[in-house]
């Protein structure tokens, strides 16, 4: 359990671990984040836990269980790389607010952690590589589209004025999984482009692959 630690962990492997229940870097303060440097997590489980506002760099992740809905909330990352076998990953732009104290106050923490991770970014060459994983589900929030490594025919990029022009609206999809996903998209004001990531261990990835391709040659994700 760490809370607002900041603490810094590096040069560091882990193999075949499971963790059980723990909480990294949760902190309300930008200057209290924890920072993990230098890591290999190969081959772990995951259950019950989750990423708060720590600062990733030079880490591998490779074949990550997760029984439920893994997530992280405000993270930044450099040189983070996950690849092989994962389950279902949600990557959080920031701490959700917390209903129990001054909403005014949650406002402004959210604020500050949004300008920290701004500015973080600002000198990052490269934050996430996700060509070689294989996801059964995965979202990603808050990381710019073009500091991540991903593998184009599965991983594509939509920005927010292709997805504003409503030509995807106009598609026959066979799954309303990227329809709902670009219309989530839209009302998140802050994020000017969007990965949508089709997830090769869901057993409907190869309609979800299809579907992407309606998009590619309407002209609504980016090329490649």
């Amino acid at each position: 359990m760490d809370y607002d630690s900041g603490a810094f962990f590096s040069n560091l492997e882990f193999r075949n671990c499971d963790f059980q229940g723990c909480l990294v870097g949760i902190t309300k303060n930008p200057k209290l984040r924890t920072t993990i440097q230098s890591v290999s997590l190969l081959d772990c489980t995951e259950n019950g836990g989750s990423i708060g506002n720590v600062i990733v760099e030079d880490v591998l992740i490779e074949n990550l269980k997760a029984p439920g809905l893994f997530q992280t909330f405000g993270a930044v990352f450099k040189h983070v790389t996950l690849r092989g076998k994962f389950d279902r990953l949600m990557i959080c732009n920031y701490e959700l607010p917390d209903s129990s104290v001054n909403p005014a106050y949650e406002f402004e923490r959210v604020d500050a952690f949004r300008e920290a991770n701004a500015e973080y970014y600002a000198h990052v060459d490269w934050a996430l590589d996700i060509s070689q994983a294989e996801f059964k589900s995965f979202e990603l929030r808050g990381v710019p589209t073009n500091l991540v490594r991903r593998d184009p025919e599965t991983q594509i990029v939509v920005t927010r004025q292709k997805a504003l022009e409503g030509k995807w609206r106009e598609l026959e999809f066979k799954d309303s999984l990227w329809p709902t996903a670009l219309d989530m998209f839209l009302h998140r004001e802050d994020e000017p482009s969007y990965i949508l990531v089709a997830p090769k261990r869901h057993r409907k990835f190869p309609i979800y692959l299809e579907d992407l391709q309606l998009l590619r040659d309407a002209g609504v994700a980016e090329p490649d």
